[in-house]
């Protein structure tokens, strides 16, 4: 809603409940710019020809190999030259602090088919072997964005 707030057209993906929610959340704010897709961020197609993607709160559902897939769909939905942004809970790559996160993580192994949270270092990993360039992280409180580049 900020960015489309500033004018930038937004597509927002995410699962039909979700979207239903957002929807009326979206009409009360009285912002037009705002485009929805309802799928399944495994099997649906997310769109194309987008210069961002901000992925906020969602790998930690999914498995390492799903995630990496998901971020592959996501590359190819990128204009050359576009960015990708993951943002998540920050994990040390011990995967055991901080304790919040670390106790968020566990929660995930337990609630899902293979979901838990993942430490900067390992999705830098997927962005780079899907040739991502110029990835970089950054820690935001208690999240953190990494962030890359598709080629042109």
């Amino acid at each position: 809603m900020e960015m489309a707030g500033k004018g930038v057209s937004v597509t927002l993906f995410d699962m039909p409940d979700t979207i239903k929610i957002a929807k009326g959340i979206i009409k009360a704010s009285g912002l037009k710019n705002i485009d929805f897709i309802r799928g399944d961020f495994l099997s649906d197609a997310v769109g194309n020809g987008y210069d961002l993607i901000f992925i906020s709160q969602v790998i930690h559902s999914f498995s390492a190999e799903n995630n990496a897939g998901l971020l592959g769909k996501c590359r190819e939905a990128l204009n050359p030259g576009g960015r990708i942004a993951v943002q998540e809970f920050y994990l040390d790559k011990n995967r055991a602090a901080p304790v919040s996160s670390a106790l968020f993580s566990v929660n995930m192994l337990v609630n899902t088919a293979g979901g838990r949270c993942y430490s900067p270092r390992e999705i830098r990993q997927w962005l780079s072997g899907l040739g991502f360039t110029g990835i970089r992280e950054k820690k935001l409180d208690d999240t953190v964005l990494v962030t890359g580049k598709k080629s042109e």
